[in-house]
């Protein structure tokens, strides 16, 4: 089941909503749990009951660990739960690619080969269940007796499809009346600001990409391929921070606060920092499980540092897909960004138009990097990149790129304008005036609205695209 779709809007939400505001203290975690488990029955049935065993296994060996003393029976715990997760992930994410990259498929019949799809959300419970093993194998966090707390951490619905991925020590409910109460105001407005997102400018530019990316390369005119690529950079931006933003505000809504996952990534100065903008949880779970226990950047060879950001680029590219183009993904970023560590750019710069010049190339980089992470392997990516980079014309293209910007300019710069932090500038500006203020956040409050309205009319004529990041 999607969150943009008319049976989670119109039945599942409220009547969630309803129960759990009903039953007890007590028995609200438990509800929501149940909530969370029929929220995946729904999205993923077929893996509903591999899903609760995960959950039920991870929270056992976290259990567990908590209750020893010793470091070898934890530690012992703690690589079984760990390597558990993540041959379930590796099984999952990689056995179709494997099967195809060894010709097996032609050797041995395997008919159900195809039909091995991944389970819903899959990588995110599994970056979740680690994060919750170690931490608890770090003593982190303390355990009490309330286990129907740790399944829910694993399975927290809003969160399960692409996160963002929590900390076990922030999924803890408000208690404070007004605050909740605070909270779920806030996470209705969060909720339809991300809706629209998602539904008004993410799925209207994935038409465009879709078309354009299912062209041979050959075919491309230089125009085309610059719309596709710039396209589909707005796309995964808005259709990610879409969903983020409609996670918090389902957290909200439910008591619980989320951590922030965007924030205008691509007003970044250089590589380094556009990750410390995009996927911001994720970016953070690498470098607090992966990166800081190889070393970090403390580590008295530089060279082991380096290494260190190998490791984590490689397996970055890794876990977001099993073909060439993902590795090569990943160490782009590798490469840019040990560069700038090595050189000191862009802080070192101290011309203004030098470091527009350089913030340019970041854009450019992340582009081009965008490209190879939409297209279905890396013949493909570099065939489009090459048609970016050397000017190609075709009368046909170009028509049809004409057409497209025509028919859709409106979507491309309503989202780029809104990559850029246009509204909450003006709030800031009108802050002191108290009639302006209250004006300002009625007038942006009425586009909301009426954006969900617009939007509910595209998800009723069929416009509603899973998201980028559901079945990663």
């Amino acid at each position: 089941m999607s969150i943009t779709s008319l049976s989670f809007l119109f039945c599942f939400l409220p009547i969630s909503l309803m129960v759990y505001y009903i039953v007890k203290k007590e028995a609200k975690e438990l509800v929501l749990l149940m909530i969370s488990l029929m929220f995946y029955a729904l999205g993923s049935p077929q893996y509903l009951i591999l899903f609760m065993v995960s959950v039920v296994v991870t929270v056992t060996i976290g259990r567990l660990m908590a209750s020893y003393e010793g470091k070898r029976p934890r530690t012992f715990l703690l690589v079984v739960g760990v390597i558990y997760n993540i041959g379930l992930l590796a099984f999952y994410k990689y056995y179709n690619s494997i099967i195809d990259y060894m010709g097996l498929k032609k050797i041995i019949e395997i008919d159900t080969y195809q039909s091995l799809i991944l389970p819903l959300g899959i990588s995110f419970f599994t970056f979740k269940a680690i994060s919750y093993l170690i931490d608890v194998y770090h003593s982190r966090v303390q355990l009490d007796e309330n286990v129907v707390h740790d399944a829910l951490y694993l399975s927290f619905f809003p969160q399960i499809q692409s996160g963002p991925l929590a900390r076990y020590s922030e999924m803890f409910p408000v208690v404070d009346k007004s605050e909740k109460q605070r909270l779920f105001n806030e996470g209705v407005y969060r909720f339809l600001i991300g809706f629209n997102k998602k539904v008004i400018l993410a799925n209207v530019l994935s038409n465009i990409t879709k078309e354009i990316f299912s062209t041979d390369p050959g075919m491309l005119s230089t125009g085309y391929a610059w719309l596709g690529s710039i396209c589909f950079s707005l796309q995964l931006f808005f259709d990610f921070a879409g969903y983020s933003d409609m996670a918090i505000g389902l957290s909200g809504m439910f008591g619980y606060n989320c951590r922030e996952n965007f924030y205008y990534p691509y007003m970044t100065e250089s590589v380094s920092k556009f990750w410390r903008r995009w996927h911001i949880s994720l970016s953070e779970w690498f470098r607090d499980y992966i990166y800081f226990p190889l070393g970090g950047s403390r580590c008295e060879k530089k060279t082991r540092v380096y290494f260190n950001l190998f490791v984590v680029w490689i397996l970055t590219g890794i876990w977001h897909g099993s073909t060439w183009n993902f590795v090569a993904w990943g160490l782009g970023y590798f490469v840019l960004i040990s560069f700038e560590r090595f050189t000191g750019l862009p802080d070192k710069l101290t011309s203004r138009v030098v470091k527009s010049i350089y913030r340019l190339f970041t854009l450019l980089f992340i582009n081009f990097q965008w490209v190879l992470f939409k297209a279905e392997n890396l013949k493909y990516g570099l065939r489009f990149i090459k048609r970016m980079v050397v000017y190609t014309p075709n009368e046909l293209m170009d028509k049809r790129t004409a057409f497209l910007l025509g028919d859709n300019w409106f979507f491309i710069i309503l989202a780029f304008i809104l990559c850029f932090p246009v509204v909450s500038t003006l709030e800031n500006k009108v802050k002191e005036n108290a009639k302006a203020y209250f004006a300002f956040k009625l007038i942006v409050s009425l586009i909301i609205v009426l954006g969900f309205v617009w939007s509910l009319s595209f998800v009723i004529v069929g416009m509603n695209n899973p998201f980028a990041y559901a079945f990663f």
